[in-house]
């Protein structure tokens, strides 16, 4: 039962036990590498954003397994036993490495005639990596401006006290009651709630 509670993302007895990355893993490096490289007012380095998105990325595995057997309390502290030995995760190289291989594409696709199209036509970019960054561009076209449904916890800042979380926002620690501000991540889908602190709740109203 161990072993076979993981899913695709367990472990083998015998056999490699390397991360099989997924579309719904890479589309987190896709998101990350615009969101905090390649768009915005500053960009973060591919070292900085890799502790970041390999914490999302486990966070996720646990969730698609743990919804596998029905989301109980059972599976979620099964998983937490048993993830170090039976559960397959990336390491921080290996989330390094595919953010510096997708950034390679964007890359040039953003500083050349390149298309996503014609990189996957010469055989430079497998087909796994190019629907992944098809599926995340056609779905630009469902989301209204502004939309932040795909957007990615901010990376969370060092916090000299004892905080609970980081705002989803900006990732400042949350160390106060005022900074407990549930909110919807967007307007279009009112029941997904997320942790954000007390100034980037004035940045909201003043929006």
């Amino acid at each position: 039962m161990t072993r076979s509670f993981g899913g695709i993302y367990a472990r083998k007895l015998r056999g490699p036990s390397r991360f099989v990355w997924t579309p719904d893993t890479l589309r987190i490096i896709v998101r990350g590498l615009f969101q905090f490289h390649r768009c915005g007012p500053r960009s973060v380095s591919l070292d900085s954003i890799a502790p970041h998105l390999r914490t999302l990325i486990c966070d996720r595995v646990k969730s698609i397994v743990c919804a596998s057997h029905g989301n109980s309390n059972f599976a979620d502290d099964h998983f937490e036993r048993i993830r170090s030995r039976w559960i397959r995760l990336p390491s921080l190289g290996a989330v390094l490495l595919k953010l510096q291989e997708f950034n390679t594409y964007a890359s040039l696709v953003g500083s050349t005639s390149a298309t996503y199209d014609s990189l996957r036509a010469d055989g430079f970019m497998p087909y796994t990596a190019y629907s992944v960054f098809d599926s995340e561009i056609s779905r630009l076209h469902f989301f209204h401006p502004g939309c932040r449904l795909r957007v990615l916890p901010a990376i969370p800042r060092p916090c000299s006290v004892p905080s609970w979380g980081s705002c989803f926002y900006c990732g400042a620690g949350l160390t106060d009651k005022v900074d407990f501000n549930l909110l919807p991540k967007c307007d279009c889908l009112g029941e997904e709630d997320v942790c954000v602190c007390s100034s980037c709740v004035d940045d909201i109203a003043d929006d």
